[in-house]
């Protein structure tokens, strides 16, 4: 004769569930909530002190297209105009690294991967550089920065892909190395070009951008990036099968989307 097993107990759980598991629904509803606040609070902290009601004021008043009294012009200018821009901006580009990070770690089995490790990064540096301290792609106009960036960093993976790859295949302990390896070189060729920058003020717009700045964002700078991260992101969604398997270790099943019918499990490897 068979006991049911207790509500709650081991043998009554169903199987491939961790009970310490936060559901997702939970979990995600409270990542949403931290955004919002952090969205807030980086909209309210400044040099220009706005209270905290007067920041949800001028943003519902912005949302809404509601009116402000004249007296609040500038502080809603700050509101609106100058820090929210930044502020989305950053939780925009925040989504994407981390996208791309999750993606990286996959692929080469690693916690710590990042585009950095790969020499991205580095390579994205340097065609930046090449803009601002050589005037390269100056047909582009306003893209020129971002266009020098993005095919630097597609050469530079590239590049990286090309030297690591082997008779025997493609390893990730050979990537990483590889990656690392010319990311330094690709850092030497950075420093390179600053220090021997003749204008010292275009040696000063190359430094700031190497740290980072947002404090240039506009309103008209927020949709591209967004449909950038937001197309990315699908992609990379549609392919959460084969990240998988790769974080895994071990091939996609035989008909997944990585290993269409008629590959033969080739097409993976």
């Amino acid at each position: 004769m068979f006991r049911r097993p207790k509500a709650g107990s081991r043998r009554g759980r169903s199987p491939g569930r961790d009970p310490r598991r936060i559901p997702q629904p939970l979990l995600l509803s409270g990542l949403l909530l931290l955004l919002g606040v952090s969205l807030v609070c980086g909209v309210g902290l400044g040099a220009a002190g706005i209270g905290t009601a007067d920041v949800f004021r001028f943003l519902w008043a912005g949302a809404t297209g509601g009116a402000v009294h004249a007296s609040d012009a500038a502080a809603y200018t700050i509101v609106w105009e100058i820090r929210l821009p930044r502020v989305v901006l950053a939780a925009v580009v925040g989504a994407g690294l981390s996208a791309v990070g999750v993606a990286v770690q996959a692929m080469v089995r690693n916690a710590l991967a990042d585009p950095f490790v790969l020499g991205i990064s580095s390579g994205a540096a340097v065609g930046a550089n090449a803009v601002i301290l050589l005037g390269a792609f100056a047909g582009l106009g306003v893209w020129a920065l971002s266009a020098s960036a993005f095919v630097s960093a597609l050469a530079a993976m590239v590049l990286v892909y090309a030297v690591a790859r082997s008779p025997h295949g493609l390893t990730p302990l050979r990537l990483i190395l590889t990656g690392t390896a010319l990311a330094y070189g690709f850092e030497a060729v950075t420093t390179v070009m600053v220090f021997g920058a003749a204008r010292g003020e275009a040696a000063r717009s190359a430094m700031m951008w190497l740290l980072g700045s947002l404090g240039g964002a506009t309103w008209a700078q927020v949709p591209l990036a967004a449909v950038t991260v937001a197309a990315g992101w699908a992609w990379l969604r549609w392919r959460a099968e084969s990240l998988n398997a790769l974080a895994m270790g071990t091939r996609p099943p035989p008909h997944s989307a990585s290993n269409p019918p008629g590959c033969g499990g080739s097409c993976s490897s």
